[in-house]
């Protein structure tokens, strides 16, 4: 999920500041905006939303503030990804070279919002809208000249992040997720995609959900007893749990 918007976040960003030539400064902002709203939404399947882009042209910076991706059809009005904000700081002499060099990347107060209703989860239906997106366009998409960015990144990271998890059968908790750092992403000699980098951050923040969730598990487990619950709701809640347990397994 958050692989793509971050990916089309910095990207947009860093294609402003070193294609600045191109557009009425005053508006540059704007332009911004809207790109990250039009190509994420274009790209989750879903309506993304932005509240403020600013960037910073003298320092090779920009942030994007109050990122949020709406949940599938089907789920709550609520927001499936909140971001606070987003901030990449670009080292500008890098922008004449093939691999763009960013020091760093800060994403700020993420809240995921993971809803289990029956047998599917608003992640899944997420996941599930960006593969027929993927699938629906042509391959080979990218610049014209067909080569993809190419990014490194000294240090990516993560703060004051939160997972609201909503089930049909064990009703509703907040958990926090605790902050990380990623360094040295990809180098000057060889980068990495936009896709490439999304996934490094996403494999780690899902990581850290799937801890978050497995230890609320165990703890519900060690409350309440496991023949207890079943008692109580039945067998459901056991199916309940292992489907929890099943939307953070990560994919090989």
């Amino acid at each position: 999920m958050n692989r793509t918007i971050v990916g089309v976040a910095v990207v947009v960003v860093i294609a402003a500041i070193a294609g600045v030539g191109i557009y009425i400064s005053q508006s540059l902002d704007g332009v911004v905006k809207n790109a990250i709203e039009t190509v994420g939404t274009e790209s989750t399947g879903t309506k993304v939303v932005v509240k403020d882009v600013k960037l910073s042209l003298s320092e090779g910076a920009g942030v994007v503030s109050g990122l949020t991706v709406a949940n599938p059809t089907g789920f709550s009005a609520e927001k499936l990804f909140v971001m606070d904000s987003i901030l990449v700081d670009i080292d500008p002499a890098s922008l004449v070279e093939e691999v763009y060099i960013i020091d760093t990347i800060a994403i700020d107060g993420a809240r995921v919002l993971a809803e289990q209703v029956g047998g599917g989860t608003n992640i899944q239906a997420l996941m599930n809208g960006m593969s027929s997106e993927a699938s629906g366009s042509g391959e080979g998409e990218g610049d014209e000249e067909g080569q993809e960015v190419q990014l490194a990144v000294r240090e990516i990271s993560f703060t004051n992040g939160n997972l609201d998890l909503r089930s049909d059968v064990l009703g509703e908790r907040t958990l926090t997720l605790p902050d990380f750092t990623l360094k040295d992403l990809g180098s000057a000699e060889q980068g990495l995609t936009p896709d490439e980098l999304g996934a490094e951050i996403a494999t780690e923040l899902l990581g850290q959900v799937k801890d978050a969730v497995m230890d609320e598990i165990s703890d519900l487990a060690r409350e309440a007893a496991m023949v207890k619950l079943k008692e109580k709701v039945g067998e459901k809640a056991a199916a309940g749990l292992d489907k929890l347990k099943g939307l953070f397994k990560k994919e090989d």
